[in-house]
């Protein structure tokens, strides 16, 4: 093994096959939408933590049957949910606060899929690069015969290396997949709370104060 890692990567890459390069893409989608998808995870967890006063104030703003979308913000998410909804003029505001959560429910969830296709995908292309190593091993066999092992091993090792390549790469790619979906759910559960607490302050205001403009006559 060469002690330079980039001259042992493109001797792997060389020994590998075309089938490599495929495999590769699979890497670098997956390290991408991880970073990214970790920096939205971490933003979240901090805008919750950190805006959890903001958040009862908003709470308290509803209660006392506050309609500015002003008085409702804050760095929290939630309070930032409730805040698009109060400035919407198109919905009531349950039926806007869905709409606003549904539309973060995206957010959270994009990215996901891509690593879901990569843990699929790698291990397949994987199996692609085995079956045409030893096509080339078995080819080569049947013009030179047992002259050439050399040529017959290069096949067999970019059959064992594409394999290796692909697991690697799915099994790599499925922690943050797994987590993703773990904490997307724990994210959503985290909404779908928030939702009902503010339709419960939003009920519990003076009527006269929050009249919502779908609803007018």
């Amino acid at each position: 093994m060469s002690a330079d890692p980039i001259a042992f990567l493109a001797d792997l890459m060389h020994r590998g096959g075309p089938v490599m390069w495929p495999i590769v893409l699979c890497s670098l989608l997956a390290v991408s939408v991880t970073l990214r998808k970790a920096c939205q995870w971490l933003r979240w967890q901090l805008s919750v933590r950190f805006g959890a006063n903001g958040w009862r104030r908003t709470l308290a703003a509803l209660r006392g049957g506050a309609a500015d979308p002003d008085a409702a913000a804050g760095c929290s998410p939630y309070a930032a949910l409730v805040a698009e909804a109060l400035a919407s003029r198109d919905a009531a505001f349950p039926t806007a606060l869905e709409q606003a959560a549904r539309a973060r429910i995206r957010v959270l969830r994009r990215g996901l899929g891509i690593l879901d296709t990569v843990v699929t995908l790698a291990p397949m292309l994987g199996i692609l690069g085995t079956v045409t190593g030893i096509i080339a091993s078995f080819d080569l066999m049947g013009s030179a015969g047992v002259e050439d092992p050399a040529g017959v091993t290069a096949g067999i090792a970019e059959a064992l290396i594409t394999t290796a390549a692909g697991l690697v790469v799915s099994i790599v790619a499925l922690l943050p997949l797994n987590y993703g979906r773990a904490w997307t759910r724990d994210a959503v559960r985290g909404l779908e709370e928030a939702m009902t607490l503010a339709e419960e302050a939003r009920a519990a205001a003076p009527s006269a104060a929050h009249p919502s403009p779908a609803d007018a006559p």
